[in-house]
């Protein structure tokens, strides 16, 4: 299994560079990367570090890789909760950037596989699993 990807921080600290020239790098094609939702890099810490790269590799475990409002709709909890459960381990994922997390798909579709699985064991009130359970903060359509 390839290891994750990295984020523009880890890269500007094996490299040596700032933030802002890695993104330069990856601007001018001197790095592949990936975007995730729109604020933050995924890197492969092999290319980072001149080793060899295999760029299919790499964007077959980005595909892995979501946003926090992608894990939002899976585990179906807000962002705060999600972001909860990446601090303290629940979720699996690392934080791109000072404000967006890189979430492991299939961790997240394990933590809501598990929640339905205990579902009838659990006290309190459940989760919203219709799809209406987001923070107001997420800019989303609106259901008519």
């Amino acid at each position: 299994m390839p290891k994750r990807p990295i984020s523009v921080q880890e890269a500007a600290e094996i490299r040596g560079l700032t933030e802002t020239g890695i993104i330069m790098a990856i601007r001018r094609g001197v790095l592949a990367a990936v975007k995730l939702s729109g604020k933050g890099w995924l890197l492969s810490e092999a290319q980072v570090r001149g080793k060899k790269f295999d760029l299919d590799a790499f964007l077959d475990e980005c595909a892995n890789w979501i946003c926090v409002p992608e894990a939002c709709e899976i585990v179906c909890k807000t962002d705060a909760m999600v972001i909860r459960d990446l601090k303290s381990g629940v979720i699996r994922g690392f934080r791109l950037n000072q404000k967006a997390w890189a979430v492991d798909r299939r961790s997240a579709e394990r933590e809501i596989a598990d929640y339905m699985a205990t579902m009838h064991e659990r006290t309190g009130r459940p989760r919203d699993l219709t799809g209406r359970a987001f923070s107001p903060r997420l800019l989303r359509k609106k259901v008519v």
